[in-house]
């Protein structure tokens, strides 16, 4: 409540300051519109770290602008005084715009942390129901570590779907992870998806294992798709820890 009101506000400062430019019709304020003009489209487009840094270095240059007029004029002080409110206005329009600006992209990037923790408290993906990745590694992690404990092997088999066609591949993908989750062993395997790859770490199991696994995979993954040979690449590996599992799984 108390953000929307200060947004309300510093919104209505930024209008009201412009307006009173127009209205007023200082001297110059044709040149003070246009370099104000200009710049909300530069400061919208410049690096977060250099909008303030703009902001003042405008100002101070149409302030020296005005003042280097005035005195070469030799003005009155009541016109002076006129070149002081203009450049006030065009100041406190900076100022205010530059203050908007970081309200905006504070707030985007609450609302972007606000999805990662959505993300990370997510433990299922989409209409499949398999893993997210947070979670996958989250358990993978205790499953590697006990099986490393009881000497076991763990495995990882790596699905990587082949299909141009970007519709259909989004469809392929569901049925395919439907069909990841018919394959493995509740509550001792797990399986999770990203970026066109299905992941499912196999525990207590050997090479000629994951091939069974495999061979499942495609058995009940024909029974929703009519493709004669496989539409995917397989990857295997044996997994010993967290650090190796990231690199099966293409990660830096």
């Amino acid at each position: 409540m108390a953000k929307n009101v200060v947004f309300s506000l510093i919104l209505l400062g930024l209008l009201a300051s412009g307006w009173a430019i127009m209205y007023f019709q200082f001297p110059y304020y044709q040149i003070t519109l246009a370099v104000g003009a200009l710049s909300l489209l530069l400061m919208t487009l410049l690096h977060e770290r250099f909008v303030f840094l703009y902001a003042v270095i405008v100002a101070l240059a149409l302030g020296a602008f005005l003042t280097a007029e005035a005195f070469n004029q030799n003005l009155e002080s009541a016109t002076q005084v006129q070149y002081m409110y203009s450049h006030l206005l065009f100041t406190a329009f900076l100022l205010l715009f530059w203050i908007l600006l970081n309200i905006l992209k504070n707030t985007g990037y609450e609302n972007s942390e606000l999805k990662a923790q959505v993300q990370l408290l997510q433990k299922y993906n989409g209409k499949t129901q398999v893993l997210t990745v947070a979670e996958f590694k989250e358990q993978a992690t205790w499953l590697l570590k006990a099986s490393e404990r009881n000497g076991e092997e763990a495995w990882l088999l790596k699905i990587n779907l082949a299909y141009p066609n970007r519709r259909t591949k989004t469809n392929l993908m569901e049925m395919f992870e439907t069909a990841a989750l018919r394959t493995i062993r509740h509550k001792f395997d797990l399986v999770t998806s990203d970026s066109g790859s299905i992941f499912l770490l196999l525990k207590n199991t050997h090479a000629q294992g994951v091939e069974r696994v495999l061979e499942r995979f495609w058995e009940k993954a024909q029974k929703d798709v009519a493709f004669q040979e496989p539409p995917f690449t397989t990857e295997t590996g044996r997994v010993a820890d967290v650090k190796q599992l990231a690199r099966l799984m293409g990660e830096a």
